[in-house]
């Protein structure tokens, strides 16, 4: 056959990153057909497509009391096992007092989306709700200090607005895409190396109809 030129050459050459890889299609066939001196292929790897998520869920907002209306507290550490209510879908949790002398930690503990096991200790700020950082799917007990004054403090268990992934996602930029009712949401990831504390919060107002969709890479 006829030598190709060099302009056919390059376009072989260019003509995808395999062929980049390899050394260059175009010279490498020139070179079997005529003995010319090969180019050795440049270093790199090659790694298969990981998949793409697609990961949706319609929350109801979430408020202070939502977990467990307001606990009385005693002169007593208590754990509390009943009128729990479940999160809807995986969610961190918070605890709020009453008045300005609620102090001490609440522990909450149930599991993940995973079904595994996960315990958080949340600091009270008197009468402030204050948000934990892990998503619950489910809660089993909540144990709660004893009180400051007695016969004045309570404290409630509340659901917040940052919702679980489904998977560790290590770093935000995994996430490739999001959207809140239909429309592209500008929500933020919190990234982690656990499931539990990779959550999102979305920068629409949930009500329990509108969806929030989110497509990230698994790895």
């Amino acid at each position: 056959m006829s030598r190709m030129t060099t302009l056919m050459k390059t376009q072989l050459n260019n003509m995808n990153e395999a062929s980049q890889r390899a050394g260059g299609l175009g010279t490498r066939l020139d070179a079997m057909e005529y003995g010319a001196t090969l180019v050795a292929p440049s270093a790199g790897t090659l790694t298969a497509n990981l998949p793409v998520v697609s990961y949706e869920f319609a929350p109801y907002i979430g408020t202070a009391t939502k977990c467990h209306a307001a606990i009385t507290l005693t002169d007593a550490i208590q754990t509390i096992t009943t009128a729990i209510t479940n999160p809807d879908f995986p969610r961190i949790l918070s605890v709020k007092g009453n008045d300005a002398n609620v102090a001490g930690d609440v522990v909450i503990v149930g599991t993940d989306i995973n079904d595994d096991a996960l315990t958080e200790t949340i600091a009270l700020n008197a009468a402030t709700e204050v948000f934990g950082v892990k998503a619950f799917k489910t809660v089993t007990s909540i144990q709660v200090p004893v009180y400051d004054t007695a016969g004045t403090e309570t404290v409630s268990i509340g659901m917040g607005d940052k919702f679980g992934f489904p998977i560790a996602i290590p770093n935000a930029s995994l996430v490739l895409a999001k959207s809140f009712d239909g429309a592209v949401d500008t929500g933020t990831v919190t990234a982690s190396a656990t499931v539990p504390a990779s959550v999102f919060a979305p920068a629409g107002t949930v009500n329990g109809t509108k969806i929030v969709k989110l497509w990230f890479l698994s790895i």
